[in-house]
């Protein structure tokens, strides 16, 4: 649960090497790219369709061509690339490039015969709808052509000639057979027309003749135009079939080509950035402290040991020393705390040697969810629905499977706090025998359950000690923020500014002093309040009023006042008033955790008051408050689960987080073989 400690390695090897080497980083992943290189290959996934990164046009010509068509097959086939590279992907060899081949005469001629058809059908189609258009209109048949965009042509020829005659027009007309005897409807476009007619002549087509002042559509246009249409779309279903069909015969090989054309993308584009000599290529970038004597043994042992590898630390480099350069920072931790780690991330990534706040954050989370929504039953169905994310029950909630053990924590601390509140489904009656024996077991005398938070007479005591609990939970969050701010400080080597700073020493002293204060007039104190209390608080006041200064004394820093006496007293007004009111709120900000706990209570209780309201004992009685219950059920579910979740992130990132959190890093990018999801 740390943040893994790196170092900068510099790679200098043979460029017949490279190729070897690049597919051991790769595999690997725990490997960022920095300076020239980084700018081609930043991490980004490196995959067969870019993703900002060089263009089919730009990739090496080996390649390019191979590229194109693992490209083509796949909208073809209406393939999707695998989520990962498998283990094991290479670059592609004489046997790939063969197979590749192999499997592109497949399926060029399909999409040759895909794009003919559909062609047809739309030709077809337009045909079909000119011809409908004009069927009404009372108007000689040879005139129409004036108004059409299409020029038609009716006649008979020779039943062996139509085959070449439809071949010999290609594009420039389309032929439709009427009735198998030599009957043909013939079109095109009006500029096509002179090459039409030139055809058939040669063909020797016999126009029919039509009764003088013949008007509207010859039956024989839309009669051969469905007829055609009918048999491409028969033909169409016909091709969708025999693309399924090869679809499932070649997924296999074509996913396997995909992943060994996706190496040899990613490491082509990255070399075109490296510098190097004739002979040789460099790289430079961060690896994880302790990979790199497993990483260096493989990488020698692909180049036959000619690699040349020096490392240093992060505080051996004048980049990183002076703020240029950030070094990246890779999490390492126990799988239930990663499932935090995006929640931090959202907030800021960590400077590179801070402390990591993710096991903090996982912790704090579940502890105050489970205390703002305490329920038996409702925390089950969390759990449930957390089992579910985990083994991926529902196929379109699966990508949320990371989530999974923050939901299963939550439902467990959910149910852990139920029991102590006896609440199951918002029915406190249903585990009253239990919790009687569970404290009769641990307290020594049964009790309907372990607290009661149900506003009332009897109970103001327990809410207010319950309050209470929930402001020393505030004290801790904020107390860890403030120690955490002060070590990193330090260890940034900013010295005044973790003693100074309003989240520094003199704030924490002022906190804790407060603390203090507070808790010795509620204990009724013997030391009472004193003189020396103004002191302790009136001291770091006034050392923040002087932060500027102090700081610049402390760490070197030359500090030029010229706001003048009064700008400077208004500034100290406004840092005093400022510190009052910034511990004032984010101590009693947790009393929000209590509050939210109370009206998860209040409204269990109205959801049962209701039902036995409008329950007159007869059936439709029953049924309504049933109705009643499960509607209130649901909302607290839905509602006010969320709403709790959204407070106890809030409280995380204002209350925690903030105070520590105030320079962001760079997640480690590793280069690695990914496919694009674009």
């Amino acid at each position: 649960m740390s943040i893994l400690p790196m170092k900068k390695v510099e790679i200098v090897a043979m460029r017949r090497d490279i190729d070897a080497i690049l597919e051991v980083l790769g595999a690997e992943g725990c490997f960022q790219l920095v300076a020239e290189a980084k700018a081609i290959a930043s991490g980004d996934d490196l995959s067969l369709s870019g993703n900002g990164r060089a263009s089919a046009a730009s990739r090496p010509r080996e390649h390019a061509e191979s590229f194109e068509r693992v490209q083509t097959i796949k909208r073809i086939l209406g393939f999707e690339f695998p989520d990962v590279v498998p283990a094991g992907a290479r670059m592609p060899g004489p046997s790939d490039v063969e197979r590749l081949q192999g499997l592109w005469a497949k399926v060029a001629g399909f999409d040759a015969d895909l794009s003919a058809n559909q062609n047809r059908i739309n030709r077809t189609r337009e045909a079909l709808a000119e011809a409908e258009a004009f069927a009404g209109l009372e108007l000689p048949w040879l005139s129409l052509e004036n108004l059409s965009f299409l020029s038609v042509r009716i006649g008979t020829v020779n039943p062996t000639v139509q085959a070449d005659l439809g071949a010999k027009l290609g594009g420039k007309g389309m032929i439709y057979p009427v009735d198998g005897r030599g009957m043909i409807v013939a079109a095109t476009t009006r500029s096509g027309r002179f090459a039409l007619d030139a055809e058939l002549q040669k063909c020797g087509f016999t126009p029919k003749v039509f009764p003088e002042g013949f008007s509207g559509i010859p039956v024989e246009l839309p009669l051969a135009l469905e007829k055609e249409l009918s048999a491409l779309e028969d033909t169409s279903i016909a091709l969708e079939k025999r693309r399924r069909q090869l679809a499932g015969e070649v997924s296999a090989e074509w996913q396997a080509l995909a992943s060994v054309w996706a190496v040899a993308d990613a490491i082509e584009t990255l070399k075109a950035g490296l510098e190097g000599t004739e002979q040789t290529l460099r790289l430079e970038g961060w690896i994880p402290r302790p990979r790199i004597k497993d990483v260096a043994a493989k990488l020698a042992g692909v180049s036959g040991n000619r690699v040349a590898l020096r490392t240093r630390m992060p505080r051996e480099i004048e980049s990183v020393r002076s703020g240029k350069e950030e070094v990246p920072i890779l999490f390492q931790r126990i799988p239930f705390f990663r499932s935090f780690e995006r929640m931090v991330v959202s907030y800021a990534v960590p400077h590179y040697g801070s402390v990591d706040p993710t096991p903090f954050v996982g912790t704090f989370f579940v502890f105050l969810f489970s205390i703002m929504f305490g329920d038996v039953g409702q925390g089950g169905l969390i759990l449930l629905a957390g089992i579910g994310l985990q083994f991926g029950w529902v196929k379109s909630l699966r990508h949320w499977k990371k989530f999974a053990p923050i939901v299963i924590a939550s439902g467990i601390g959910s149910m852990i706090m139920g029991v102590l509140t006896g609440s199951f489904f918002s029915n406190e009656a249903v585990l009253e025998p239990f919790e009687k024996f569970l404290t009769g077991h641990f307290l020594g005398h049964e009790e309907a359950r372990f607290l009661d938070l149900l506003p009332g007479v009897d109970t103001i005591g327990t809410i207010m000690v319950f309050f209470g609990f929930t402001l020393c939970i505030g004290v801790l969050i904020n107390s860890l923020g403030l120690i955490f701010n002060i070590a990193d400080t330090i260890k940034r080597g900013r010295v005044g500014y973790a003693i100074f700073q309003k989240t520094g020493l003199c704030g924490a002293i002022f906190l804790w002093w407060s603390i203090g204060m507070a808790v010795r007039v509620l204990v009724n104190s013997p030391f009472g309040l004193g003189w020396w209390d103004a002191v302790a608080l009136g001291l770091p006041v006034v050392l923040l009023i002087f932060e500027e200064q102090l700081v610049g004394l402390i760490d070197g820093h030359t500090h030029h006042d010229d706001d003048g006496m009064f700008a400077n007293v208004i500034k100290a007004l406004v840092i005093v008033i400022e510190t009052f009111s910034y511990y004032f709120s984010v101590t009693l900000s947790f009393l929000r955790v209590g509050a939210f706990a109370l009206s998860h209570v209040v409204l269990s209780f109205v959801a049962f008051k209701m039902g036995s309201m409008v329950n007159d004992g007869s059936p439709l009685g029953f049924f309504l408050e049933a109705l009643i219950v499960v509607l209130f059920n649901i909302i607290i579910l839905v509602l006010e689960g969320m709403v709790v979740a959204i407070q106890v992130v809030r409280l995380q990132y204002y209350e925690f987080l903030s105070k520590f959190v105030t320079e962001t890093g760079t997640l480690f990018a590793p280069f690695k073989f990914t496919f694009s999801k674009e």
